[in-house]
Parts: C-alpha cells; sequence; structure tokens
C-alpha cells in the first residue's frame, strides 16, 4: 500500500512537471517490488528522472526527509513495537533516536548507517571492501582524519570523497572544501569500518600484503632457491614487496591474470577481472613498482626459475605461491610468460587458484536444459563430445567439470593438455611438450594402451589428432576435446577441413557445446536504464512492451566497471537421425544447419532468461555473442511478438 508521504511527494512531483501521472505509478509498482524498502525519490534518481541534487533540494524545501524511524521501519529492522519504545526512552534521555536504538540493541551500526543514508540520500559504503590510495593521506592529515573520525576514499578529477562517521556535520564538509579546493561528496559508513580503513590508510606500512585477509609467503624451496642465486639489495627489497603485493592484490580480488608492460619511465600494471583488463589501485606501491621496474620483473623471473641475463628472447615459467585463507595455508600456482618489448620486458602471470577450479558441470552456471543434455551425454560409454568457442570463453573449465561428473572410482581417465591447468587426483594428466615429441596425437596412441574409459584431449588442432580421437571414441571410449569454432554446427566444416572421414564422422559425435562467457551486471549498483536504440534494433524489431533493462552505475565492489562476475552462455547440438545421415552423405553445410536447428537447444534462449532477470545487458551481449547468435535473436523476438 502506498504511504502518505508518498503520496505527497508523488503528487508534488506531478504538479511541479517533474513526473508523469504513468511514471508515478511505475515507480510505485517498482518500490512495491523491491525486497528491502527503498525511498520513491531514490528510485526516481535510479531512473534519471531525477538528478541527486533536484531530490535533496525538494525534500529540505518540502520537509519531507523520511525520520530515522520510519526508514528503520519500512525496511524492517525494526518493530512498531520497538520504535514506540525506543521514542519513549528518548523523551526520558533526550538523545539522538539512532543512540537509543543502539543502545537498546534493536538495530547494529550497519543497519543505522543504511538507513541514516537513506534519510539523508547520500551513499552508503562498505569500507572493508575498498582499496584505499595512500597518496590521498596528503589531501587529509591524520590528526584532522582521526579527531573528526573520517577518511578520504577517493580524489576523481575536483570531487573529493570522504567517508564520515556523522556526516550531517556539514561544517566539516565545509572545512575540508575550503582547505583543498575541492569540492567535498560525503558518504557513510559504519564506525568500525572507518576506524579499520583509518589504520589500513595512515598506520599499515606499505609492505602490508593487499586485502589483508591473505598474506602471501613463498614455498620453502622456492625461498631456499631464491636466496641462494639473489644477493638482495635494499631496491631488490622494495621490489620484492612490490610484487608480495601485487600477487596478494590480484588473488584477493579474483584474478586470472596479471600483465605488467615496460613502457617509458615506469611499469603499466594491469589485472584481468571477469574477463577484462582493470587498473586497481595500488597507492604508493605504483611508485615501488615504478622507481623498481627492472627489478620487479627481474625477481619475478627468478620466482619463475628463469635466465635473468636473457632478455632478447621469449621465456614462460611457473612458481607457487602459499596464502593464507581462512586460517589455513592455500598454494596457488602462478604462470609467468616473459616477452621482450620495445622499453623493456613485459610480463604476464596466469592465476591457477585451487578454489576456482570446477567439479561439477552443475556449477558452470549453464542453463537447467543444457546440463540435463551434458549429462544425458557423458553417460554414454564411448563416443566423442566436443565444446567450443573461442579463447576465454571457459572450454578448459568445461572439461574439467565435465571429467568430474563422469568420474567413479572404477574407471580410468587420461587426459592429454597443454599446459595443465589444474592437478586433479582422481585422473592422470599428461603435459604436450613438441620440442621432445610429446603432441596430442603421440599421446592418444600411447593412451589406447593403458585401458582408459575416458580420454580427455585439450585439443583438435590437425588432421592427425583429429582421426586418432575419432577412431578412440569408435572403438568403446569416451572422449572429450575442444575446437576453435563460433558456433555448435560449425564444427563439421572444421572437422571437414582436418578430412575426418565422413562416416567416422557420423557415427562417432555425440554432440557439441558452444559457449561464451558473459559478464554479470553488477547487484550493488544496478539500475533501470533504456538501451540505445541502434542496439536494441539489433536484438529487437520493435521495443519489447514490459522489459526492464538494467546496467551497473559503477561501485567500489566492482571496481566502478559495473559488472561483477561472469557466467555462460552456451547452445547445445545433439545430432538427430536426419543430421547424421546428411554428414554421412557428406551433404552441404547449408543443408546440415538447416536440419540441425531442429535438434539445437540455441543460446537465444539461455540469454534471453539472462536478460530478463537483469543479470546482464544488451551492450555485454553484443560484445560477446557470435553474430549468428545474434541475427537469431532478432529473429526469434520477432516470431514471439508476432504471436
Amino acid at each position: 500500500m502506498q504511504t502518505p508521504s508518498e503520496i505527497r511527494l508523488g503528487d508534488l512531483l506531478v504538479r511541479e512537471g517533474l513526473l508523469t501521472e504513468q511514471r508515478l505509478n511505475d515507480a510505485l509498482q517498482e518500490q512495491r517490488s523491491r525486497e528491502r524498502y527503498v525511498p520513491l525519490g531514490h528510485i526516481l534518481v535510479e531512473w534519471k528522472i531525477l538528478t541527486q541534487k533536484q531530490l535533496t533540494l525538494l525534500l529540505q524545501r518540502n520537509q519531507k526527509q523520511p525520520r530515522i524511524g520510519e526508514v528503520l521501519l519500512r525496511n524492517g529492522s525494526i518493530t512498531a513495537a520497538q520504535l514506540e519504545q525506543a521514542l519513549q526512552a528518548q523523551r526520558e534521555k533526550h538523545r539522538p533516536l539512532g543512540e537509543v536504538l543502539l543502545d537498546l540493541s534493536f538495530v547494529t551500526d550497519d543497519q543505522l548507517r543504511q538507513a541514516l543514508a537513506i534519510q539523508l540520500n547520500i551513499p552508503y559504503l562498505d569500507l572493508d571492501r575498498v582499496v584505499l590510495d595512500r597518496n590521498l593521506t596528503r589531501v587529509i592529515n591524520p590528526n584532522y582524519a582521526r579527531r573528526h573520525l573520517l577518511i578520504p576514499v577517493s580524489c576523481l578529477g575536483q570531487v573529493l570523497t570522504v567517508s564520515m562517521s556523522d556526516p550531517t556535520n556539514t561544517t566539516v564538509a565545509d572545512d575540508l572544501s575550503r582547505s583543498t579546493g575541492l569540492m567535498v561528496n560525503v558518504v557513510t559508513s559504519t564506525v568500525g569500518a572507518i576506524k579499520r580503513g583509518f589504520k589500513r590508510l595512515y598506520e599499515e606500512p606499505v609492505e602490508a600484503p593487499a586485502e589483508g585477509s591473505e598474506l602471501l609467503d613463498l614455498t620453502r624451496d622456492e625461498e631456499s632457491q631464491l636466496r641462494s642465486r639473489y644477493v638482495e639489495t635494499v631496491d631488490d627489497k622494495r621490489a620484492d614487496a612490490a610484487v608480495r603485493h601485487l600477487l596478494g592484490l590480484a588473488v584477493a580480488r579474483g584474478c586470472s591474470d596479471v600483465h605488467m608492460e615496460m613502457l617509458q619511465g615506469r611499469l603499466h600494471v594491469r589485472f584481468r577481472v571477469d574477463g577484462m583488463l582493470q587498473e586497481l589501485n595500488l597507492g604508493t606501491m605504483q611508485a615501488a613498482c615504478d622507481e623498481n621496474a627492472r627489478e620487479v620483473i627481474s625477481r619475478i623471473k627468478i620466482l619463475g626459475k628463469l635466465d635473468i641475463a636473457e632478455k632478447r628472447r621469449p621465456q614462460d615459467g611457473a612458481f607457487r605461491a602459499r596464502f593464507e585463507r581462512d586460517g589455513q595455508p592455500v598454494n596457488v600456482d602462478f604462470r609467468v610468460s616473459i616477452l621482450p618489448g620495445y622499453y623493456g620486458e613485459s610480463v604476464v602471470m596466469r592465476i591457477l587458484d585451487r578454489k576456482n577450479a570446477p567439479t561439477s558441470v552443475d556449477t558452470l552456471g549453464f542453463s537447467p536444459v543444457i546440463v540435463e543434455k551434458l549429462r544425458h551425454l557423458l553417460a554414454r560409454p564411448s563416443g566423442i563430445l566436443l565444446i567450443t568457442g573461442p579463447t576465454g570463453s571457459g572450454k578448459s573449465s568445461t572439461l574439467y567439470a565435465a571429467l568430474m561428473t563422469v568420474y567413479r572410482p572404477e574407471i580410468r581417465i587420461l587426459t592429454a593438455e597443454d599446459p595443465i591447468e589444474y592437478v586433479y587426483e582422481q585422473f592422470s594428466q599428461s603435459e604436450v611438450n613438441e620440442r621432445i615429441g610429446n603432441t596430442f596425437a603421440r599421446y592418444l596412441r600411447a593412451f589406447l594402451r593403458h585401458d582408459p574409459e575416458v580420454i580427455m584431449i585439450g585439443e583438435i588442432r590437425d588432421q592427425e589428432t583429429a582421426e586418432m580421437a575419432f577412431r578412440a571414441a569408435q572403438t568403446g571410449h569416451l572422449l572429450l576435446s575442444t575446437l576453435h569454432t563460433n558456433d555448435a554446427i560449425s564444427a563439421i566444416t572444421r572437422l571437414r577441413d582436418l578430412n575426418v572421414d565422413a562416416n567416422l564422422l557420423a557415427s562417432s559425435m555425440l554432440g557439441v557445446l558452444s559457449q561464451r562467457l558473459i559478464r554479470l551486471v553488477c547487484q550493488d549498483c544496478r539500475q533501470a536504464y533504456e538501451p540505445a536504440a541502434d542496439l536494441l534494433q539489433e536484438f529487437f524489431p520493435v521495443r519489447p512492451a514490459g522489459m526492464t533493462f538494467y546496467r551497473g552505475t559503477g561501485c567500489a565492489r566492482c571496481n566502478y566497471t559495473g559488472y561483477k562476475g561472469r557466467t555462460c552462455v552456451a547452445e547445445m547440438w545433439v545430432p538427430n537421425q536426419e543430421d547424421v545421415i546428411l554428414i554421412s552423405k557428406g551433404a552441404p553445410f547449408d543443408q546440415i544447419r538447416t536440419s540441425s536447428r531442429a535438434s539445437t537447444v540455441s543460446m537465444v534462449q539461455d540469454v534471453m532468461e539472462r536478460l530478463s532477470a537483469g543479470r546482464t545487458n544488451l551492450e555485454e551481449l553484443i560484445r560477446m555473442l557470435p553474430y549468428s547468435s545474434v541475427y537469431q535473436f532478432r529473429q526469434e523476438a520477432g516470431a514471439r511478438m508476432e504471436k
């Protein structure tokens, strides 16, 4: 039900021409659908009907700022009886209601702060998730910050963001604006989070590892080898501290790779998060990297057991580091690749964190219909299942998950990989090394003499491997492998190019899974928006009625990208009898493609579900999906609308 204050605010906006009756009804319906109470004005700001400043001025002018008790009651933090008891105690003690509620243990500091943020129309920030820039210590000195219980959070352009324990103290914000010459943006956090942030920003030494909760240490073997080969100087110690900081930050943020590029006079460090390169805030550690760039590269080369004197040729290596996670030591593997460049060597470190190793196809994020078909195919005793997609689409993770799904103690599983990414105890893994002749094809020959039930080949990339893989699948083995194709049906073209016999292809192929990894809209800063008209036309013949599109505005949790996490979208082709006949006859590809539509679970259905749920958006889909899927999406969307 609409409350009187909501009706009055809505009527006021309509009367002043800032809102239509229809948009007001839409906003009120959106408000009722939210799990937690959100003021009507905040929803209108999310929808960009009002600006933050317009809303603040409107509330102040009409004295419509919600009371703190009212906000806590509406979002379910307290009951009406508790509010009445607190108000009675407030009248007796003559203290702010928030303090009384805390004393009575009716709310936590976190709940009170979030309600205060709603009341004052300012952001609430979880400081424990924010990487603080130590350069900001020059903007606000520690004595002033300690006295007023505040810390600087960021400085972008001429805007200084400050988290204050008492955001109502406008005098402090005005003082900061005058002393710094910057426009001060006030946010609030819990007292405990501000104190912990103060300690991180002003008191902890520079060498402290990233994120505090995960401490980097080298394994004993690597530490002893380092000491025997490396005479440390002051600069070397700073380089070592920088490397430890970078690796700790990368693992804590869930990065897949660390990129370090030598430029003129500095080291450009970026982290791949959710498939995209990002620049994370390194604070004063950036200066340490710039000033000791060559020492940092040398330190990484020694960790990877590479030749530090060789600077003209590419090199590859690996090392292991130990972290403390939840009080337990955890080993994380790193693959290192060194590449010479104009200004010096560049480094890419791939992070292979065991906690990210897939354990089942159920955990990959596929839609239920895809998982069901995949499990059905993995139950077959023989045949070949192919996973396709471009580099970085998660094919290896799907292979590992599939192997863990079929694993039973009574079967033998053998793999040939280039390289081995995760080590599993449940099956025997071999690494391809073409320099000594250990190719995929050679391993396949050897595997057949070891009596396996299941074989995994990292990639089918040549004619010999393709022929042997299909023959192994025909002789009673379940074989899993990958191909680089844009969609599932294109696997036929690729295998024909590799001269695989048509009858062998038709009789052995169980199915093809084509997949992509798409980023998810950050749920902490998600808001409704209207996509560009030309982008909408790529996917829909006309604007779909009743569909709300979402995007992330950017927050500390998603590093201001608007996206947090990734999931798989896929299409699954399981050849039916008609497909098999066409393949064995060597029919034209277009004819097979037309036939396959009846036996394919399209990516369109998977994508539409994620889009309708607000988990992704059109910008991400146009970036990641193959054009054939986008075209099919538009065709199927048009067919639905006609119905």
